[in-house]
């Protein structure tokens, strides 16, 4: 059945795979592998897969490329404050920590509708792959609704593994761009948390911004 009927098997192990590199780039190494000269201190974008997806965060963040990876098996990148990754007294009033996973490059492009991620995201699968120990159990999904080819989740992950500063409740965004999955998400530190509506507003900025640098180029017109 094509992938416009519904997911699919590969479709789905696609959304599961972003569900593992959530959990390996949590506890980033400070390797980003194929990436060596990044130049002195952080940088606004990114660009990662085969050069075929730029990553970058609203007005404010930058990447954090000790935290980074860029792989055939996936990409991951961490953004957090420019001005606390420039060593910075301040940044942003209540600076989150984002992150941005991309698909690994498959046969076929990845263009799953909103609905067709919503009913494998609702899954025990689907679940399992939101939480950082693959268990479905230790999440809970809180909001969730699309917003015309976006799917939009607010999730709850009490999983072990979980970094302990960040608050267990994030906001996501997952989307197919350019041929493939786009997981974005905004996490809360605990000492300095954001408000829901901060975080929600952050995911907003944060998704308008991979959007502008993702556009397809506007071919020129002939006089």
């Amino acid at each position: 059945m094509p992938i416009s009927d519904r997911m699919g098997a590969k479709g789905a192990a696609v959304v599961a795979a972003l569900g593992v590199l959530a959990l390996s780039g949590c506890d980033a190494n400070g390797e980003f592998a194929g990436r060596s000269a990044f130049g002195h201190g952080p940088v606004t974008a990114l660009r990662v897969a085969q050069n075929s997806v730029t990553v970058v965060g609203p007005a404010g963040y930058c990447i954090d490329k000790s935290g980074s990876r860029d792989r055939d098996s996936g990409s991951f990148v961490l953004l957090g404050s420019c001005a606390t990754l420039n060593g910075e007294p301040e940044g942003p009033t209540a600076p989150g920590v984002l992150t941005a996973l991309v698909s690994p490059e498959t046969d076929q492009p990845q263009a799953p509708t909103a609905a067709q991620l919503e009913r494998f995201l609702r899954s025990t699968s689907g679940r399992a792959a939101l939480s950082h120990d693959n268990r479905a159990d230790t999440v809970t999904l809180l909001d969730i609704r699309r917003n015309g080819d976006v799917l939009l989740l607010k999730v709850r992950d009490r999983s072990t593994g979980r970094p302990d500063d960040l608050q267990d409740t994030s906001w996501r965004a997952v989307l197919a761009m350019k041929g493939r999955l786009v997981a974005l998400s905004v996490h809360s530190h605990e000492a300095v948390p954001m408000t829901d509506a901060q975080m929600r507003q952050t995911l907003d900025r944060f998704l308008a911004a991979m959007r502008a640098a993702n556009a397809a180029p506007v071919p020129d017109q002939e006089a």
